[in-house]
């Protein structure tokens, strides 16, 4: 059974999923004067509504990227858009900027529908609009583009990859360009606690997107949470990269990291955030860098309290990433240490799930959670 929040006054809302009654913290204007925020990782899910996709269509830095790949890719070529949203923002700029044809695909109902409305409203453009999943539908014909902005605050986690292997075995065409045609997820630990002064709550506007990503799951689990207006200040050690897909080629891979500290501090997990590059030799987009709508994930290691590190110290961690139980959206676990100056080490490991799992494990989540009994 799942049920709909209840307000019972702040700062908690109650929300029944599997049978469980939860009540999650909650306050008012949790993003104001600047300071860091939690928001739930809503795209994998997807729970998209107008308002998120508002957010999205008035991304200018994203929109710039993307706008300048189409106009130098899709000219008299077929394209195929995966995730078109009810506005068909790039199917209609694609038929703009001369595509032979265009075809789009929705796996939301809703949205497919509105976008199939749109597509009739615009008869100067060639777009046929698809209401399913890219993994299921047919095409006439190869499409020789394909833009895909599948991708997450994680940039593999709404499942791209494997979604564009199949594209490109049924789909695609050999050797068709893939818009973007790289993504990166960097990493570097951060101290959360410090960062919200311990306080664990989602704004109460946000508080439906959280209840229904575990009413999408059925259980309630430790699910994904992003951190909002943070930037390279907050950041404890170096970064690096830690997921790299190279879309347009095909593969993906999670190099080892190695963070240093440059300077004494606290850390509880790590900061994940999206790098994107829509051309092979194009510019990139470092989302920490640039205000976009992908906001980094926060994860948390399994830690009781923060740890204390100095100038010297070294976190040393594995990223794997398998498939979820959906066979399409990847769940992350970071295995290794903190190696200190005389090489004592000390274990740590996060993880990251798509859906189910474990609850209310880490510091984060106890925060936001508690469960009636």
């Amino acid at each position: 059974m799942t049920g709909p929040i209840q307000h019972i006054g702040p700062p908690w809302r109650t929300v029944t999923v599997g049978g469980r009654r939860l009540r999650l913290r909650v306050k008012r204007d949790a993003w104001a004067d600047g300071r860091p925020y939690l928001w739930p990782s809503v795209g994998e899910y997807p729970l998209y509504d107008d308002f998120l996709y508002h957010v999205m269509l008035q991304d200018e830095p994203r929109n710039t990227i993307f706008r300048k790949a189409i106009e130098e890719r899709v000219p008299h070529a077929r394209v195929l858009e995966i995730g078109c949203g009810p506005d068909l923002l790039w199917s209609l700029y694609a038929a703009e900027c001369g595509a032979r044809s265009v075809c789009a695909v929705e796996s939301i109902p809703a949205s497919a529908a509105r976008a199939t409305a749109l597509a009739k409203n615009r008869p100067q453009y060639d777009i046929e609009v698809l209401s399913g999943e890219a993994t299921t539908v047919g095409l006439p014909e190869r499409a020789e583009v394909c833009i895909a902005e599948l991708v997450g605050s994680i940039g593999g986690a709404e499942g791209i990859a494997a979604i564009l292997d199949d594209v490109r075995d049924r789909l695609l065409t050999p050797g068709g360009a893939v818009i973007p045609a790289a993504v990166g997820t960097r990493a570097a630990a951060v101290c959360a606690e410090d960062l919200l002064e311990g306080d664990y709550a989602v704004d109460e506007d946000v508080a439906d997107y959280v209840a229904d990503i575990l009413t999408s799951a059925g259980e309630p689990f430790d699910l994904r949470m992003c951190l909002g207006n943070v930037d390279r200040e907050a950041l404890r050690t170096t970064d690096c990269l830690v997921e790299d897909l190279r879309l347009e080629e095909g593969t993906v891979r999670f190099p080892a990291a190695r963070l240093e500290f440059p300077a004494p501090g606290r850390f509880d997990g790590l900061l994940l955030w999206l790098t994107l590059r829509c051309a092979p030799d194009g510019p990139v987009l470092d989302s920490l860098e640039t205000i976009t709508n992908w906001l980094p994930v926060y994860v948390p290691f399994d830690l009781p309290e923060p740890v204390e590190a100095v100038p010297g110290d070294v976190l040393e961690l594995d990223c794997a990433a398998r498939p979820a139980a959906d066979g399409v959206h990847p769940e992350y676990t970071f295995t290794g240490a903190l190696v200190r100056i005389g090489g004592a080490r000390v274990p740590l490991s996060a993880h990251s799930p798509y859906a189910g799992g474990p609850f209310r494990v880490t510091p984060l989540h106890r925060g936001l959670f508690t469960e009636e009994t």
